[in-house]
């Protein structure tokens, strides 16, 4: 009680008995106010720092600053003299650690960076600390710990710790420890309650720390995969490059010699058929047979350049999208066909008012490659079908076919058909050089389409393609 107040009280009493009979009945009345009034301000300072302790999860901090700043402010307000938090080595059962941040009074040595091993801990105490276990120990010697246990607290000079886990999310990261280094101490069930409380709000900052681990490695990936399809697509650029340059003289070159050779050619053909025709009296009959295997030879040459020309062209050569009628060019190449060949009995089925977005040159000469394939490999039926039509997708885009029910072909060779040069049947069989559908292959794909066949042996063949998406629909 105040000095002053207790000098004006014994003025006020009559004797000095009166005056012990006050003293003592206002000592039992203030005692119990001052208490409340500690407790007050304990709860007041201990709100403070929850208050503090949130603050910072919402800061852009490092945990390290965290831990820093809430060590400081847990050791000041419960007067203790170590504050630490002691972090697991990930992998190690719980059983080794080292403490990682820390707030020490100055006459007591610095447990930082230390590592501890506890082959103990991991078997039979981890498990409850991931469930929420305290330990509250109010003097180490006097406790019932094991020595190992002991031994390990006294390495930091403790008489006394109370320990709560850290907590991210389900795994124990470590433990919040608060250590008395002078003397034992009995822990209050406020302090407790409060060490508990400053615990689960690092257990908060513990798994922002992670998620913002995650994100940051996640963006570092996300640049670095970034950064690789920008050099992909760099090189893919220079590849593109590259790759025209190659093409553009390769089809200058075979543009050139196909050009040069058709004019010998025709003199080897003219003047083979003018020795057969003039001369023929001096020929005998092996020598006439020679001319004609001349003629013919040439003349296959001569069809063989014509469509390595119009397989460049096709390659090489400007696009004009305009709407082209498929069903008009299908019909007069089929016109054309019966007209070059009155003697083949075929009937042709054109699908009316098929429409697509294309280039008309390059459209007309792809159907009257599957059209002039489809009238050849019908050609020893007596009485033959080729169709022309399409049919829709779920989407909307128009497949086209054409189709026969000439001698087919055998699936196992389908991936052959489009090959320059490839041909499933002998030249005594039917006429070809294996270049027409290698032609139709890349006029589709400079539309942006694909081409595929399907068919059978002596049961015919269906020849699809798809244009680009912006075609009209049928």
């Amino acid at each position: 009680m105040n000095p002053e107040i207790l000098t004006e009280l014994r003025a006020c009493c009559r004797d000095e008995a009166a005056f012990k009979q006050m003293q003592q009945l206002l000592t039992d009345k203030i005692q119990p106010l001052e208490q409340e009034i500690d407790r007050a301000h304990f709860q007041m300072e201990r709100q403070k720092a929850l208050f503090n302790a949130i603050a910072r999860l919402r800061e852009p901090l490092d945990l390290e600053t965290i831990f820093q700043a809430t060590a400081t402010e847990v050791r000041q307000l419960l007067a203790a003299d170590r504050v630490g938090m002691f972090r697991f080595y990930a992998n190690s059962g719980w059983d080794d650690g080292e403490f990682v941040s820390e707030d020490v009074a100055a006459d007591f040595d610095s447990a930082i960076a230390q590592k501890v091993h506890d082959h103990c801990f991991g078997d039979r105490f981890a498990i409850h600390y991931q469930r929420g276990r305290v330990q509250a120990v109010a003097d180490i010697y006097d406790a019932g710990l094991s020595d190992c246990h002991i031994q390990i607290l006294s390495r930091f000079q403790v008489r006394a710790n109370l320990v709560v886990p850290l907590l991210q999310g389900q795994n124990l990261w470590g433990l919040l420890c608060i250590h008395q280094c002078r003397a034992p101490r009995q822990w209050q069930e406020t302090e407790i309650e409060f060490v508990n409380q400053i615990a689960a709000h690092l257990g908060v900052a513990l798994q922002h720390a992670e998620l913002l681990a995650e994100l940051r490695l996640e963006i570092v990936e996300r640049q670095q995969a970034e950064q690789r399809a920008q050099e992909l697509n760099w090189e893919l650029q220079q590849a593109i490059v590259e790759l025209k340059a190659v093409n553009k003289e390769l089809e200058a070159f075979s543009y050139s010699v196909s050009h040069d050779l058709r004019a010998p050619l025709r003199s080897i053909d003219g003047f083979s058929q003018a020795l057969l025709e003039d001369c023929p009296d001096q020929l005998d009959d092996i020598g006439q047979d020679y001319l004609r295997r001349i003629r013919f030879a040439t003349q296959r040459m001569g069809q063989l350049i014509d469509d390595l020309l119009t397989l460049s062209r096709v390659t090489r050569s400007d696009m004009q999208r305009e709407s082209v009628d498929l069903s008009q060019l299908a019909s007069r190449i089929c016109t054309h066909l019966q007209q070059a060949h009155p003697e083949g009995q075929v009937e042709f089925q054109v699908q009316p008012g098929l429409v697509a977005q294309g280039d008309a040159r390059l459209l007309q000469v792809l159907l009257e490659n599957l059209l002039n394939n489809a009238w050849k490999f019908t050609s020893r039926q007596l009485q033959a079908k080729i169709a022309f039509g399409a049919i829709a997708q779920e989407n909307g885009i128009p497949v086209y076919f054409v189709r026969d029910d000439g001698v087919g072909f055998d699936m196992a060779y389908v991936d052959k058909l489009f090959r320059p040069f490839q041909r499933l049947h002998g030249m005594n069989e039917f006429s070809g050089n294996g270049i027409g559908l290698a032609t139709v292959q890349r006029i589709v794909h400079r539309h942006g389409g694909r081409v595929w066949a399907e068919g059978a042996l002596a049961q015919g063949a269906t020849f699809y393609f798809m244009l680009m998406a912006e075609e009209v629909g049928i």
